[in-house]
């Protein structure tokens, strides 16, 4: 209140030189004012700085005491990813939190590329963020600011990864869109859920001859009886969760589609972490000079290939589109139960 009472003086004597005799009614005001400009300065730097929080939860970044142009893309990604969650969650105004909502899609999108060993939580978070982004959206009448992933491939899709992962994902596709033609026939023949089945089938086609496969990796028939005895509300059988039948379909092709590429990921990472060793043994032997220490558990990365790049940014935009839709359809928007 000391800091308070010595503006408000300070204006108030501004106010009686100004206005004379006046100001009396105009100083009444002065403190509010005061406060209000004091709030608003507040809010900016709670705007632009980074949380506590958001530098710890970023491996290796709290402490660097360095400029952060140092940092990689995969750091500064998680940097900024995390304080933007820190604060679209928080008590602020709802357009604050809709413009950090909006902030962290892109982030954690970005961090999903360039960490290897953090695509299934940036594409996670990527989707929540984007959920609570249109949620506030909604709330404000803010529209045009939320960017939104399609859950349809192009057909003339072309992806560089292995063999194995693509018939993960495909085999994912085609098992809901088998599901949602089921689910559409319980529902009166419903046509929205006949469009999402031919849909997923469709990516399902697309992923399976992206890459050349020794068989096909559609099954195209899958198990039905918790479909048809529980074609409205069910439990997915992955974490306990009740929601609808559609959103658990939905999510359970978007943490299949996950483990997939985590798969694939996992051993990439793991054969640039056993090359870079061997190599960096060689060149300590030969000088007899200590090596680099290990890159820290971010899993950052600074050899990303434009084809990797372009292969994650596709499979990341459609596993986060699946996420958003299941959260639309009514699936908890539980990080606990998402990031595992």
């Amino acid at each position: 209140m000391a800091v308070l009472d010595i503006h408000g003086g300070r204006v108030s004597r501004g106010i009686h030189r100004l206005f004379g005799r006046r100001a009396s009614v105009v100083n009444t005001f002065a403190p509010v004012l005061t406060a209000f400009m004091s709030l608003m300065c507040c809010l900016g730097l709670l705007a632009v700085l980074p949380s506590p929080a958001a530098l710890a939860a970023a491996p290796g970044i709290s402490g660097r005491g360095t400029d952060e142009s140092d940092l990689s893309a995969c750091e500064r990604a998680l940097s900024l990813g995390f304080g933007d969650t820190e604060r679209y969650q928080s008590s602020l105004p709802s357009y604050l939190r809709l413009f950090s909502a909006v902030d962290g899609q892109s982030r954690w999108h970005t961090a999903a590329v360039e960490c290897p060993q953090r695509f299934a939580e940036g594409t996670v978070r990527s989707a929540l963020a984007a959920h609570a982004a249109n949620t506030l959206a909604a709330r404000t009448g803010i529209n045009g600011v939320v960017s939104t992933s399609s859950t349809s491939l192009d057909d003339d899709l072309t992806l560089h990864v292995d063999a194995s992962t693509a018939a993960g994902l495909s085999l994912a596709e085609d098992r809901a869109g088998f599901a949602f033609e089921i689910l559409a026939a319980r529902h009166n023949a419903d046509a929205t859920l006949y469009k999402i089945s031919d849909q997923r089938k469709s990516n399902a086609q697309i992923l399976a001859t992206a890459v050349a496969q020794e068989s096909d990796p559609r099954q195209k028939v899958y198990a039905v009886d918790s479909l048809i005895a529980n074609p409205n509300e069910t439990v997915d059988p992955t974490n306990g969760l009740k929601a609808s039948t559609t959103a658990v379909v939905e999510m359970n092709c978007a943490l299949e589609q996950l483990d997939a590429v985590s798969a694939m990921t996992g051993k990439n990472s793991n054969s640039t972490a056993s090359a870079s060793s061997q190599s960096g043994s060689t060149a300590s032997a030969a000088s007899g000079s200590s090596t680099e220490s290990t890159k820290s558990s971010s899993g950052s990365s600074s050899s990303r290939t434009d084809t990797e790049t372009h292969d994650l940014t596709v499979i990341s935009d459609l596993i986060s589109a699946h996420i958003a839709t299941a959260l639309d359809l009514g699936y908890p928007a539980l990080e606990t139960a998402l990031l595992k």
